[in-house]
């Protein structure tokens, strides 16, 4: 079978499964307030106000045996979050670690996996953490929030995660983004210097923007959601552009057509926007992964990123979905991970 036929097959089942994620999107639940503010924000100022440079306290509430071999620990780690919401997960974040004690001073790196937006188990997360422990590096998984252990109660992994407000999407993308860094300088606290972060998808969202703001020893974003206002008013379907503020009633939440609607979040969704910042972590650091077919996040916002960044780019002609299911994708994305080189900073410092 000739390359270009493959490249066609895998076209059409890469469209086809986004358009079938594009259908299941359409039934988590997205915040409608009475009243919304469409106000450009200034993206500097949202996040010298953040607690990212003055991360929360993270603290271990469980401690267990991982039969990985001699040394590995599995340890359960809590901190004080903020976030809107009346549920535990407005005001706490939880992770997963993987430590091996025996590697505490050796250098090992430890690697921060960032999930997906809706996702209802992390099966994927755990397989690339436990192939990255086998190559020596320690691993953690959080969870965002409004998703698995913090969902909200009744609710599904996700619901509530976005708002047809801009302002309540930038609180919950802040929260995400402040408990990130709190783990970060956890890790370079109490288990290595160096710590590289893997984001996929609303990952990719959250680790491009605590790159952008903190200097991390590796960031590898695949198909990250690095222009949301985009994302959101050039990708979609009819179906998802009412359940996100386009099509709406009277006016529409956010315009009557794609266009203004774009033009209005650029402004109010400007703290979203990774490339409005001069990263804090160097584009050398900086690797991103674009899929061809992708009808989600679109791969035009993916390639701007890593131009402004001067970022390394890798491209499959792959969708959204079936990306992470190119050949080779997780051995490289295992390699560079583990690969990430000492000598990054200890220090939380906001970008100027």
């Amino acid at each position: 079978m000739s390359g270009s036929t493959v490249d066609l097959i895998n076209g059409v089942i890469s469209r086809s499964l986004d358009l079938m994620i594009q259908a299941r999107l359409s039934f988590i639940a997205v915040e409608k307030p009475a009243a919304i503010d469409l106000s450009p924000m200034d993206p500097q100022s949202f996040w010298r106000d953040s607690r990212v440079a003055d991360p929360s306290p993270a603290r271990v509430v469980q401690d267990r045996e991982l039969f990985e071999g001699p040394g590995w620990r599995e340890l359960e780690l809590v901190g004080p979050s903020q976030g809107p919401g009346s549920h535990p997960g407005s005001r706490e974040f939880v992770a997963t670690a993987h430590v091996d004690r025996t590697r505490l001073d050796a250098g090992a790196p430890m690697v921060l996996l960032v999930h997906g937006y809706a996702v209802p188990f992390t099966g994927y997360d755990r397989w690339l953490a436990w192939r990255m422990r086998r190559m020596g590096a320690h691993t953690m998984r959080m969870d965002l929030p409004f998703h698995l252990r913090w969902s909200a109660p009744g609710r599904v992994s996700g619901d509530d995660f976005f708002s047809i407000d801009p302002v309540r999407t930038r609180e919950v993308v802040r929260q995400a983004v402040e408990d990130a860094a709190a783990l970060v300088a956890w890790a370079r606290r109490e288990v290595t210097p160096t710590v590289c972060i893997v984001g996929v998808s609303l990952g990719g969202l959250v680790s491009t923007l605590l790159a952008s703001q903190v200097r991390m020893d590796g960031l590898i974003g695949v198909v990250p959601l690095c222009d949301p206002a985009y994302s959101f008013t050039q990708m979609p379907r009819g179906p998802m552009q009412r359940l996100l503020g386009m099509l709406g009633e009277g006016e529409g939440y956010w315009g009557r057509d794609a266009a203004t609607a774009n033009r209005t979040l650029d402004g109010a969704l400007a703290p979203l926007l990774a490339r409005n910042f001069t990263p804090a972590t160097p584009g050398e650091r900086i690797t991103l992964v674009r899929a061809l077919n992708d009808m989600i996040v679109g791969q035009k916002p993916v390639a701007a990123l890593a131009d402004a960044w001067a970022a390394e780019l890798w491209t499959y002609p792959h969708g959204h979905i079936t990306v992470m299911n190119a050949r080779g994708i997780a051995t490289r994305i295992r390699d560079r991970a583990v690969a990430a080189g000492a000598g990054g900073s200890q220090d939380l410092q906001l970008a100027g």
